[in-house]
């Protein structure tokens, strides 16, 4: 007996791969790693705590159904069960952030250091089937190959995002900050945004930041005097919350021109004919 002991003492370490194949010494664990920008959840299947790369991953009551590759978006859909009040679970309480947050799950064995990724994804969803649990719809990484790109298209109606590289408009230009005076629950109010015509900030966005320095947004669906009709309602802002409003456009020339002054970067044709060359008739 002291000869075996003796013996193990001085067994080197096992690697990731050895543990794997061990029919007796495999301890897995999987980590879970959540993330929006500089926002992090942790977590990790082991029952205490675990520390991997400067990080300590939260022991909870987590697992999930299997990770499968089968080339198909639905079926390769990744579902976690966890408690109710996870806290990456209560990101999605009423709206959804506006932001996408990363999952990448790694596979260890306890007491190594090595850590495999073995898939990585995003959150697409989070349902409350029961009382005392939550239930995490995940997508994989893959399933983003499979959306739809953006086309420009002939059109009279401008084709850019308004803000962006094609758009070419200075957002800084056209922020308006101040401070929430009201909320409703569908919408936000303050005297700042009574200044602008009706209709100025229907179509256009309101920020504000939240843990991390990290920023929510949320749509604006309608404008009238200081009152912002907000998508998704007010969830998340509190009264003398600082907040920055964007205007929207209606991507229309006049509107181009006479709010931003930039109708030489506007993505629509103008003079498009009215008549297709595509009807069939032969008199074009």
């Amino acid at each position: 007996m002291c000869v075996f002991k003796h013996a193990l003492a001085h067994v080197a370490p096992m690697s990731f791969d050895q543990r794997e194949r061990s029919l007796c010494d495999g301890q897995p664990v999987r980590l879970y790693a959540f993330s929006r920008g500089t926002l992090r959840w942790l977590y990790c299947t082991a029952d205490r705590d675990i520390s991997y790369q400067n990080q300590v991953f939260k022991a909870v009551a987590i697992s999930d159904d299997g990770i499968r590759q089968t080339g198909e978006t639905s079926a390769d859909a990744l579902n976690l069960t966890g408690p109710w009040n996870l806290d990456v679970a209560q990101q999605f309480r009423g709206m959804p952030p506006s932001s996408e947050i990363v999952l990448t799950i790694r596979d260890m064995h306890f007491g190594e250091s090595d850590a495999m990724v073995c898939w990585v994804g995003s959150i697409s969803g989070v349902k409350w089937p029961a009382p005392d649990r939550c239930e995490i719809i995940c997508q994989s990484l893959t399933a983003s190959f499979d959306r739809p790109g953006l086309n420009l298209t002939f059109e009279r109606g401008c084709t850019h995002s308004l803000f962006d590289r094609n758009c070419r408009v200075n957002r800084d230009l056209h922020k308006t900050l101040t401070i929430v005076q009201s909320a409703s629950g569908a919408a936000i109010s303050a005297g700042a945004f009574a200044r602008f015509e009706n209709d100025y900030f229907s179509g256009g966005f309101v920020e504000w930041a939240i843990d991390a320095g990290e920023i929510e947004r949320r749509g604006v669906e309608k404008h009238t005097g200081s009152e912002l009709m907000l998508l998704g309602g007010t969830s998340g802002i509190a009264l003398g919350q600082a907040v920055t409003a964007f205007p929207g456009c209606t991507q229309v020339m006049a509107v181009c021109d006479s709010r931003f002054g930039n109708s030489v970067n506007y993505g629509g044709i103008r003079h498009m004919p009215g008549k297709s060359p595509f009807q069939g008739d032969p008199i074009f």
